[in-house]
């Protein structure tokens, strides 16, 4: 059976997403001035390495998948960017009941309950799902059991507020925690 990876960047105070778009938080925002070194280089690649599905919602999908599909080219033949052609690869689904059509390779649109759409993903052939979240998206798998592994990339960065992907208390089983030298602390979680 495959796991539902639900990875996302957060802020040292536990913010996935600021209310003040202004707020420059994110270090490890694949820009041009992104410092992840070259071991999470590393790590994310292995990371991508083992899914083969892509999880979006319908806010997300569009902007996502133009962006991955574009760096792909751009930076083909870069192994540290090897991971965008296994995103272009791999298949999306994106859940949506508003969208009515998503005119890209390799997507499909899911219209089903949510949790419905993910317990089939995870019955079909292949390895694992990965979500990149969105806080709401993201809190919406966690609430309903479906998220087998959270991968938080924490930031070293206070936001003091925001949209968290915990909308109530919840214990977890820590299996990792590893810092790199750019500040970020990867932590990965079992609900």
């Amino acid at each position: 059976m495959k796991r539902l990876i639900v990875q996302m960047q957060i802020s040292v105070d536990g913010f996935g997403a600021t209310n003040d778009p202004a707020v420059d938080w994110m270090l490890w925002d694949w820009g041009p001035r992104c410092p992840w070194d070259g071991a999470l280089k590393k790590r994310f690649n292995e990371t991508i390495e083992g899914i083969d599905t892509v999880l979006l919602s319908g806010p997300m999908a569009e902007g996502y998948i133009d962006h991955w599909t574009n760096m792909a080219q751009q930076k083909a033949g870069d192994p540290d960017y090897a991971f965008t052609h296994r995103i272009v690869a791999a298949h999306k689904r994106v859940i949506s009941r508003s969208l009515t059509a998503l005119r890209r390779p390799r997507t499909s649109i899911g219209r089903g309950p949510l949790l419905d759409e993910v317990a089939a993903l995870k019955q079909g052939e292949g390895v694992d799902i990965i979500c990149f979240g969105g806080t709401t998206f993201a809190a919406a798998l966690l609430d309903g059991g479906a998220v087998d592994e959270l991968q938080l990339y924490v930031n070293p960065f206070a936001i003091s507020g925001g949209q968290s992907v915990f909308k109530r208390s919840r214990a977890l089983r820590c299996l990792e925690a590893t810092a790199y030298e750019c500040g970020i602390v990867v932590q990965r979680y079992q609900p």
